[in-house]
């Protein structure tokens, strides 16, 4: 009985132990945020919530948000403003400019070097001047946004020229104040109270030990219009210049839904979908509804490697699509995609669509461009 009693704990004991291994290996295995960011913010809980999220859907932040009078900025290795107006006592103020003199990482967006009132040293910190207060334009529009030249790891990368979603621009930047980095410009149209000038929407400054990332961005955001910083375009520079803010690198990729000069682009969940969710949402597409989905598809389609492999996995989902319950104008515009990248495999999936009655033209218009 004794020796029975040893064996079973002896077992117990091992199987404790396999356990505890096993945890110890997960725990190893998962990789935690290691920079830590506070989102200061006064805009409402959703645009700070749908900020946090920008940050942490890196996979390099945890990012607290407070609306505090007082932050305990030493707690972190980068600070977020994104408020209009911001109660700071002079010790508050000081400390803040300790932290960001003594190396501490800022992002500061939209208009938020207006929240401080006319306090000098606070205006170096954000490389402008308020003056006589915010100035921008007369309504929201879009805007194109020319990256500069210098190979700053905030824009390295980005497609030189980029379009911004329907936004107020600043025109505040025309004169900038300390150690500043343009890194980006957007043209201060006359018919819109502007200069006519390019002037910065995105630039660095440097601050004591401190790095700034200043974006102008995002100024026509509330809890009823995300659609400003819903722009990849902003998601993307946020991001990566927290990032270089909190460490002086960047280290993220850039998605190839980034915006062109020509178009915007938006995430929704303020990350790219996959090309599954992409198709799924692409489902329900009629005439008169929006085309995103299925742009983004092909946008993605035109956009990979060009290898065989890639064009082959491309194919493979779009002939599930075509022979899915998807609407007839949605399997038209797949149609057109097979019709240019298409294999042996599509023929012989388009000539059965060639006797649908809602699909036959699409279909002999695909295989007419493949057989040629």
């Amino acid at each position: 009985m004794i020796m029975m009693n040893v064996k079973n704990l002896y077992i117990k004991s091992l199987q404790l132990l396999m356990l505890l291994t096993l945890v110890v290996v997960f725990n190893q295995c998962k990789e935690p945020a290691s920079l830590n960011a506070i989102i200061i913010t006064d805009a409402g809980g959703e645009v700070g919530k749908d900020l946090q999220t920008m940050l942490e859907n890196t996979g390099l932040f945890d990012a607290d948000i407070s609306s505090a009078k007082s932050p305990k900025f030493s707690d972190y290795d980068v600070v977020i403003l994104n408020v209009n107006k911001a109660d700071w006592s002079a010790d508050t103020k000081e400390k803040f400019l300790s932290y960001v003199n003594s190396g501490g990482g800022v992002v500061v967006l939209a208009g938020s070097a207006f929240a401080f009132d006319d306090f000098a040293e606070l205006n170096k910190v954000f490389g402008i001047s308020p003056g006589s207060g915010l100035k921008k334009s007369k309504d929201e529009f879009e805007f194109l946004i020319v990256n500069s030249k210098d190979k700053n790891p905030i824009i390295e990368g980005l497609n030189s020229s980029w379009m911004h979603t329907s936004d107020y621009l600043s025109f505040n930047t025309e004169t900038l104040s300390g150690d500043t980095e343009i890194l980006g410009t957007a043209w201060a149209d006359t018919l819109q109270g502007g200069n006519g000038a390019h002037l910065p929407v995105l630039f660095t400054v440097n601050y004591g030990e401190g790095r700034v990332f200043h974006s102008t961005l995002g100024m026509a955001t509330s809890n009823d219009n995300l659609i400003p910083i819903q722009c990849v375009g902003f998601i993307t520079t946020l991001q990566r210049g927290a990032e270089w803010a909190a460490t002086g690198v960047v280290s993220q990729e850039v998605s190839i839904d980034f915006p062109n000069s020509v178009s915007t682009h938006t995430w929704a969940e303020y990350k790219p979908l996959t090309l599954d969710e992409i198709l799924n949402k692409s489902m329900s597409y009629e005439i008169g509804k929006s085309k995103m989905y299925l742009n983004d598809f092909s946008m993605r389609l035109r956009n990979c490697d060009g290898k065989a492999e890639s064009y082959g996995m491309y194919e493979d989902k779009i002939l599930e699509f075509l022979d899915s319950d998807a609407t007839v104008e949605s399997k038209k515009h797949m149609c057109r995609e097979l019709s240019w990248m298409g294999s042996e495999k599509s023929i012989a999936a388009l000539e059965k669509l060639v006797n649908d009655k809602d699909l036959s033209e699409s279909a002999s218009y695909a295989l007419k461009r493949l057989r040629m």
